[in-house]
């Protein structure tokens, strides 16, 4: 069984995730483990490298310099595609803990046996220590398919316990995150049509480029396909910039999942337009299944006819005092097992 480096010091604790990539939400959960954990742990990411083989170093003697592993964050589980920078053998020298995981399902993508097999392998190791999933169904698939050691944790979506940033309330502002896809061509034109149903009634326009470095340029270049007059564009590599924008919104129409989880955690109504299965589950929880649409689909424009209520405060409550007790709980149970 793996054991701790002796060191008077805080735990070196090494993160695994879709971090360093600029993606909003993958980012987020940096910040997630640093407000929660630090202080008690010293957090780092472990990957230096936004490709294959993801570090500059044998991965073996990378994990040697850390006391535990995190894996956390994100749909990490794939059935049908084994990720080498998520489920790395080798990260289970040291004790792991996997955090706030969901499993990615695609109904027109059946899961791989092998690939299955593997995650079994992983998940079922003596040193994984921890399983938290951040929705009911991914931790009912973990348990059937993967069936670990330990008990899986349920636990609300880990960006729901940072402390956001203070952001003026508005009455009057549409927000619209799009993406760029890489190998689509996505047709925007009804939510042009949602934009000028806006405008009609007295709102203002604003497109939040929902990313960070490398992914924020893509994004901002391909935010001139939404084609609105007057429209707003906020572009930052400042987080906090970003999440601001948001909290500042009435509405926020969004492709990418973080802008539901964040606008929500502000009270702003998230309309989702990409309705993804873990965005359906997620505005389920917080009981506005009829927030879920598509960016093509005709309703989209009637979505502010009338303006959707706010989210409900002791709902915004809940899930961040939820999310922040699975936190506090993987703190004690790393610090415990030292």
């Amino acid at each position: 069984m793996a054991r701790w480096i002796t060191s008077k010091a805080a735990p070196r604790v090494g993160l695994i995730g879709f971090y360093g990539f600029g993606n909003y939400g993958d980012e987020l959960f940096v910040d997630a483990f640093r407000e929660h954990l630090g202080g008690h742990l010293d957090i780092r990411v472990l990957p230096d490298l936004t490709s294959s083989p993801y570090f500059t170093r044998p991965v073996r003697k990378v994990v040697r310099g850390v006391d535990a592993i995190i894996i956390g964050g994100g749909d990490l589980v794939v059935p049908w595609k084994l990720s080498p920078l998520y489920w790395n053998k080798a990260y289970l020298d040291r004790p792991v803990y996997i955090s706030g995981v969901g499993v990615a399902q695609l109904k027109t993508t059946e899961p791989s046996l092998a690939n299955v097999r593997a995650l079994q392998e992983f998940f079922r190791h003596r040193n994984v220590r921890y399983v938290s999933a951040r929705d009911e169904t991914s931790a009912r698939w973990i348990e059937m398919h993967l069936a670990p050691r330990v008990p899986v944790v349920r636990a609300p979506d880990l960006v729901c316990s940072l402390t956001l940033p203070g952001a003026a309330p508005s009455e009057d502002v549409l927000g619209i995150v799009t993406r760029h896809r890489s190998g689509h061509a996505d047709d925007y034109s009804v939510v042009q049509e949602l934009a000028n149903r806006a405008i009609a009634r007295g709102m203002q326009v604003r497109q939040i480029v929902l990313g960070v470095g490398i992914t924020g340029v893509k994004d901002l270049k391909h935010a001139g396909a939404l084609e609105v007059p007057g429209k707003q564009v906020v572009h930052s590599n400042r987080l906090d910039d970003l999440s601001r924008s948001i909290g500042g919104c009435r509405v926020l129409a969004t492709m990418k999942f973080h802008g539901t989880v964040v606008a929500s955690m502000y009270g702003v109504a998230p309309v989702s337009m990409m309705p993804t299965v873990k965005s359906v589950r997620y505005l389920n929880a917080l009981g506005r299944p009829e927030l879920v649409s598509h960016f093509s689909k005709r309703s989209l424009v009637d979505a502010l006819d009338p303006l959707p209520d706010r989210i409900d405060p002791a709902t915004i409550q809940r899930l961040r005092t939820e999310s922040r007790a699975a936190l506090v709980d993987l703190r004690e149970r790393i610090l415990a097992d030292r």
